[in-house]
């Protein structure tokens, strides 16, 4: 009867702590530093030993990573006691490209990018625009019906918080400085507006209703309608 063939061990000593991986381990997110030391011409490939000068505590993430296992977001009891804590994930992404771990370095930059986000720093807003057909001179709630139609021209786009600081944009209306039945009742039909187009659940941030040229002999009149949601 034949035995099964063992995965070979190779021993990571970092900092003093002794670290065993596989060769399957080493060979998950190849080509690595691992790869490169311990199944190249190194001396590594024949001690299967390898002395590293990085932060233990963060290759203990990295050993499970190599495991396959799903390191993020980290958990509070695996963050390095002595890294601030919002050091650790950049500390990490600096290991992952260090150890040349491309899979675990774009986890990290997408997390990263995931907080910022959620940080405010790149605040993103939606942008829904809308041309259509109406009769002149009457209310915007009475123009949603129309607005929302597939015969309306419809567009939507994203843009930052600065560009929505830009001067277009100063002359909206925003909710917060309407009152009353009738501001009130303008908030609402946006709202519904907005509903239809698909996102009900985006707060809204402002609009921007013109009219335009009438349409020859017609009674309508062509109108663009703009309107701001917070993402």
């Amino acid at each position: 009867m034949s035995s099964m063939k063992r995965d070979p061990i190779y021993t990571v000593t970092v900092q003093g702590t002794d670290f065993l991986l596989t060769k399957s381990q080493i060979e998950f997110d190849a080509p690595n530093y691992f790869t490169a030391c311990f199944l190249g011409d190194f001396e590594e490939s024949k001690t299967h030993h390898l002395k590293m000068s990085r932060d233990p505590d963060l290759f203990r993430i990295i050993s499970d990573y190599l495991c396959g296992y799903q390191v993020l977001p980290l958990a509070d009891r695996v963050m390095p006691t002595r890294i601030s804590p919002e050091l650790v994930l950049p500390n990490l992404k600096a290991d992952a490209e260090f150890y040349q771990l491309d899979g675990l370095v774009q986890e990290c930059e997408k997390l990263m990018a995931q907080k910022k986000g959620a940080d405010g720093s790149t605040k993103r807003y939606l942008l829904l625009g809308c041309e259509y057909e109406h009769l002149a001179e009457t209310d915007l709630e009475y123009h949603i019906d129309t607005a929302v139609k597939p015969g309306s021209h419809h567009w939507r786009t994203i843009i930052t918080e600065e560009r929505l600081r830009q001067r277009q944009f100063s002359e909206m209306d925003y909710p917060e400085y309407l009152s009353e039945f009738e501001g009130y009742r303008k908030i609402a039909a946006v709202e519904r507006f907005a509903k239809e187009m698909g996102f009900p659940d985006y707060p809204l941030v402002g609009w921007h209703h013109t009219p335009g040229e009438s349409c020859g002999r017609s009674p309508n009149a062509h109108y663009q309608l703009l309107v701001v949601l917070a993402m």
